[in-house]
């Protein structure tokens, strides 16, 4: 026997739609427009109330397909900056994205406060970059200047040669008898 199908209203569709949709971080809208941005760096060294945003509707298709799996993906979700995630990726022909981006002027600078973070659904999901900044300042104990120094890539450390450690070492001197 065939189940009826149960009637949906408009709000338990709603809820199931919000409930199915993904959190995704590192996205957001300008304030002025509504036009949809990746967050490459919520802050600007030196610069707290800057952040670099890319478009990325103004990159060919090929490419706009890449950097949204790049965005999407388990490290890049797992970032605290999207751009450092981005400095280890490239696209499909091995280029490399962060490089790309910067080079090919699709980086843009935009204050803190035009850019909406959209965090979940609807206007509830949504905040100024400004004030979530400041509220992960807070959490972390630091100010909003220095969320531009958290999460940095690891720089390789040099390898030390046994000469070179051995240069460095004290001679050793011979006493006398």
């Amino acid at each position: 026997m065939v189940q009826p199908m149960m009637p949906m209203d408009s709000v338990g569709t709603t809820e199931t739609i919000n409930s199915n949709r993904k959190k995704i971080k590192h996205v957001g809208k300008l304030k002025d427009g509504g036009a949809a941005v990746a967050i490459i760096f919520r802050t600007v060294p030196g610069e707290p109330k800057n952040c670099l945003v890319i478009g990325p509707k103004f990159l060919d298709e090929n490419y706009q397909v890449t950097f949204m799996k790049a965005l999407e993906s388990a490290e890049g979700q797992s970032a605290f900056e999207l751009g450092h995630h981005l400095m280890k990726s490239r696209f499909t022909d091995g280029i490399e994205i962060l490089p790309f981006l910067h080079q090919g002027n699709f980086i843009k600078k935009r204050p803190t406060e035009k850019v909406i973070v959209t965090m979940g659904v609807g206007a509830a999901g949504e905040v100024p970059l400004d004030e979530l900044n400041e509220i992960i300042a807070k959490e972390k104990g630091i100010s909003v200047d220095e969320l531009s120094l958290l999460d940095q890539p690891k720089t390789a450390k040099k390898t030390e040669t046994k000469k070179e450690s051995d240069a460095a070492k004290p001679k050793a001197t011979k006493s006398k008898k």
